[in-house]
């Protein structure tokens, strides 16, 4: 068995001298393995954030609240605009220090206390692996269907009648395809990312041209939605809640993206290379892909209104489309668009979900895993979790995602406000990789109590109204139900708010500590003495007493020069 470990044990970085054992993915990364632009940003977020299953979807999850097609689409503008600058905030780290969000944890929970809010990381990103991982198998039977009508007649009911034999079929496929591009790097996804965005982008423009030019308008469901949707309108101050509902339900079923920023911006050539894309993409493309969903159903229901429900998803738009249209050419312009799906969610599964489980695996197994090792350990979750028991509707699955607003508000809650309000950006890297007492992280036992008892004091008086969706959806509890409806931004300022105050009366020692030279070669290139460049030693400069290195990154490189002295040197 000894032996066998010892054949599992990934390669050691042997260059700097570490308490923990340190690999090439879970260390900070050095300029060479920092590829991404401005551009490339961008296609990571037409992927991953709005131009998919997922996005297309948002619009008319909202009207299942109640809200009209105007309410639903100020809803997701309000909330998108919010997301973008979260997203910034949170690839903060990750862009100006390029270290993964794991390792960013220990900054705020400590050396061992950052494996809780890795496990409940690790947690989502198998669901949404699944999910994402479903989504795609649903693409892919639509292609299939197209090419092979025959494919449907494998309609055997599958777990108590939830899935048919084809959707397994497509499922088990799907998941085959996914595992070879799980096998590269993600310094590598810079070029699928831009040309798997024009694709899918192209594509979104073209269903909305088609729908609007075959039902000549953009259908009923922009004037009545009730009467098409089935859901009463909500009005007075339930329309409110169900407003502000809204909000947060397009946030939660987002917020594992926000959280995990760093492990994405830590490849930023620059630290301000992902900004513009962030704070314009985030926004912009959900809206526009929402905007396109909701008018694409509302045409599906005047063209199609033998239809049983509505058809939110695309694939079921598009599935439709081949159904009644029933032409070649209307089958062929399924499949195309059915590929174009389905390379949306590749992106997804990949590179938003196995990448970031891979360096949550790395970072807690760094012995035996990498981020691809940690990505196939992963995929294999997708069965276990079984997406489709999750997806039932469009109620049912908000209420999934909206339950993870009252875990992940109080944690991101606790890493703004240590990062941003009491460290002021600062990181000493070399602490984040100890393992003892004497890195400034340990803080008790290795577990920062301020972070546990913050979070706590966030998350209790959320569970009732968690409690409440879980056993009754319609139901309203006095109280704890309008607290759960604006469960993400009570728990960040809650949390946030006792976290700052816990350190103004038991202060952390070394807040403002940054490292008195560039150790891992990430900011320019080492040589035997040191780095080349300049290293500079501001004795009581971080307000700590400590000395730093400071802000030298410019254009991507080493600031050169000589500063003032202040009683250290350079």
């Amino acid at each position: 068995m000894s032996r066998l470990l010892r054949k599992l044990e990934v390669n050691r970085d042997t260059d700097v001298q570490v308490d923990i054992y340190v690999n090439k993915d879970t260390r900070p990364l050095p300029p060479s393995r920092r590829p991404y632009g401005p551009w490339h940003f961008v296609g990571l977020w037409m992927v991953t954030g709005s131009f998919n299953v997922g996005g297309w979807t948002t619009g008319s999850s909202m009207i299942s609240l109640g809200l009209n097609v105007w309410q639903s689409m100020l809803a997701i503008i309000i909330a998108h605009s919010f997301v973008a600058i979260l997203c910034v905030a949170g690839g903060h780290p990750g862009a100006k220090w390029h270290v993964g969000f794991p390792i960013w944890m220990k900054q705020n929970w400590g050396i061992w206390g950052y494996l809780f809010p890795m496990a409940i990381r690790v947690f989502l990103s198998f669901v949404w692996t699944a999910t994402n991982t479903w989504y795609g198998s649903q693409c892919l039977k639509v292609l299939l269907t197209c090419i092979w009508p025959s494919f449907l007649s494998l309609d055997g009911d599958l777990a108590d009648g939830a899935l048919k034999v084809y959707d397994m079929v497509a499922f088990v496929l799907y998941f085959l395809l996914c595992l070879p591009l799980a096998w590269f790097s993600p310094e590598n996804y810079k070029k699928p990312f831009m040309i798997t965005s024009i694709t899918v982008a192209t594509t979104v423009f073209v269903l909305l041209i088609w729908s609007t030019a075959r039902a000549h308008g953009g259908g009923a469901l922009l004037i009545n939605t009730s009467h098409i949707s089935g859901v009463q309108p909500a009005t007075g101050s339930a329309l409110g809640w169900a407003f502000v509902s809204a909000i947060t339900a397009n946030i939660g079923s987002i917020a594992t993206h926000m959280w995990s920023q760093s492990d994405y911006t830590r490849y930023a050539r620059k630290p301000g290379d992902q900004v513009l894309a962030q704070l314009v993409i985030v926004p912009l493309g959900t809206i526009i892909v929402a905007c396109i969903g909701i008018i694409c159903t509302s045409c599906a229901t005047a063209l199609y209104p033998s239809e049983q429900s509505l058809l939110w998803n695309p694939y079921d738009f598009l599935d439709a489309i081949r159904r009644n249209e029933n032409t070649p050419r209307a089958r062929a312009g399924v499949a195309f668009a059915a590929i174009a799906f389905m390379l949306s969610q590749f992106g997804i599964v990949i590179a938003s979900n196995l990448v970031v489980a891979g360096i949550d695996l790395a970072a807690l197994f760094p012995r035996y895993f990498t981020v691809r090792r940690g990505g196939y350990f992963t995929v294999i979750f997708v069965f276990i979790l079984q997406p489709w028991s999750l997806l039932n509707s469009a109620t049912n699955f908000l209420t999934v995602v909206g339950s993870f607003n009252i875990f992940l508000g109080p944690l991101m809650g606790i890493m703004f406000a240590d990062y941003f309000l009491l460290r002021k950006k600062t990181m000493k890297l070399t602490a984040l990789y100890g393992s003892s007492s004497s890195s400034i992280y340990w803080y008790t036992n290795g577990w920062n109590w301020r972070a546990a008892v913050a979070w706590v004091l966030g998350v209790w008086y959320l569970l009732p109204g968690l409690a409440q969706r879980a056993a009754d959806p319609g139901a309203i509890w006095a109280g704890w139900t309008r607290l759960y409806q604006i469960s993400w931004f009570l728990g960040c300022l809650v949390s946030g708010g006792v976290y700052v105050g816990l350190d103004w009366g038991w202060p952390m020692v070394g807040k403002l500590e940054v490292d008195e030279r560039d150790y891992f070669g990430t900011f320019g290139e080492r040589d035997e003495v040191g780095i080349e460049g300049v290293c500079v030693l501001d004795a009581g400069a971080d307000g700590g007493g400590g000395s730093g290195l400071r802000d030298l990154e410019k254009d991507g490189g080493v600031q050169l020069g000589v500063e003032e002295e202040k009683g250290g040197v350079v």
